[in-house]
């Protein structure tokens, strides 16, 4: 397979969470939206069980909370952190001023996925058990997202570390980022990292694909196998120092241009 028709497939499964939520946002005739000041320096945490949380910017002067279908809203302000949780399924739909950059995004669910777009924080924290994330177009200090069994994607966001845990889902993080850490127990881990952060994977039974460039690259899996795809040891006399680290207990591992 064309590593082309690879990008394209991992686009298209990043795609997939936002298109679901949206169609159901659409489908919805729910429309009651709660609109409330969000001062710059407030922090956001956001906690459902089985609803969604569907975050994005536009350019507007407030913040936007719209409930679809999901049970007993209930949104609480103390000093500068705003809280907002709810029950059964649905999704909530947060829209934050284009202007705005939080100090802390929180978000933790149940079985809800968790979809951030075009959205800035100095650190986003994001949890579930059984949903899956998305982070896409996004501008974030710190990004630690951690799941038990749903799927996380990453698209074109710029980060200063991301954390990535899983135990069976699996990981694509694709775009710009600066050091990554991403570890799935039995998922499979797919990165086409950009930039000269540094970059460390790890599965147990799962495998690692990375379509890398001239970056610090080190990665780790006991039954699983390793591919690399790109230059991975920076030009003679060049002004980047690349290290490639790895280690397999029973796994292949392969690179190649």
């Amino acid at each position: 397979m064309k590593r082309t028709t690879r990008i394209r497939i991992c686009i298209a499964a990043a795609l997939l969470i936002v298109a679901i939520l949206a169609s159901s946002i659409l489908l919805s005739g729910e429309a009651s939206p709660t609109l409330m000041e969000l001062p710059g320096t407030s922090t956001l945490t956001i906690e459902t069980g089985e609803a969604s949380v569907f975050i994005s910017e536009q350019p507007r002067h407030d913040m936007e909370i719209t409930r679809h279908h999901a049970r007993s809203l209930q949104i609480e302000e103390n000093d500068n952190d705003i809280h907002i949780s709810a029950r059964g399924p649905g999704i909530i739909e947060i829209t934050l001023p284009s202007w705005s950059r939080l100090p802390l995004i929180s978000i933790r669910t149940t079985s809800g996925d968790i979809v951030i777009e075009n959205t800035m924080a100095d650190s986003l924290l994001l949890s579930t058990e059984s949903g899956s994330m998305m982070i896409t177009e996004t501008s974030i200090g710190d990004v630690e997202a951690d799941s038990t069994s749903g799927n996380v994607i990453m698209t074109d966001t710029e980060a200063d570390k991301t954390t990535i845990t899983t135990k069976s889902g699996f990981i694509r993080a694709i775009g710009a980022y600066g050091d990554l850490d991403a570890e799935s127990e039995s998922g499979n881990i797919y990165i086409v990292p950009v930039g000269s952060g540094r970059l460390t994977t790890e599965t147990d039974d799962g495998n690692i694909e990375i379509i890398a460039g001239e970056r610090s690259l080190m990665w780790n899996t006991a039954e699983g196998s390793v591919t690399i795809y790109g230059e991975i040891m920076p030009s003679s006399g060049g002004e980047e120092n690349a290290t490639v680290t790895a280690i397999s207990s029973g796994g292949d591992i392969s690179i190649a241009k």
